[in-house]
């Protein structure tokens, strides 16, 4: 089965390490995509930043990836779910 997803990433954050960058966990025998301690720790440091003063335009590109990454994860989540629920 081929899912084609409504959008599309144009690139990822560059300081997104690409290993231990997602994880999956379990929910009640569903799997769900979850940011990496090391990615969620990353955009709490930029936001504390942006509390206090403007980013540079580097890290608002790389806020905004982060945005980006975390929608498309919800994406899949929902999609998964939706199929699980479906194919229960």
């Amino acid at each position: 089965m081929t899912v084609n997803l409504p959008i599309k990433l144009e690139n990822l954050p560059r300081s997104l390490p690409l290993d231990s960058a997602v994880r999956i966990d379990l929910v009640e025998g569903v799997p769900v995509f979850r940011a990496s301690s090391f990615v969620i720790e990353r955009i709490e440091v930029l936001l504390g930043k942006q509390k206090e003063t403007a980013l540079t335009d580097e890290e608002e590109t790389e806020l905004d990836g982060y945005e980006e990454l975390d929608d498309y994860l919800s994406l899949v989540n929902r999609m998964i779910r939706n199929s699980s629920i479906i194919s229960s």
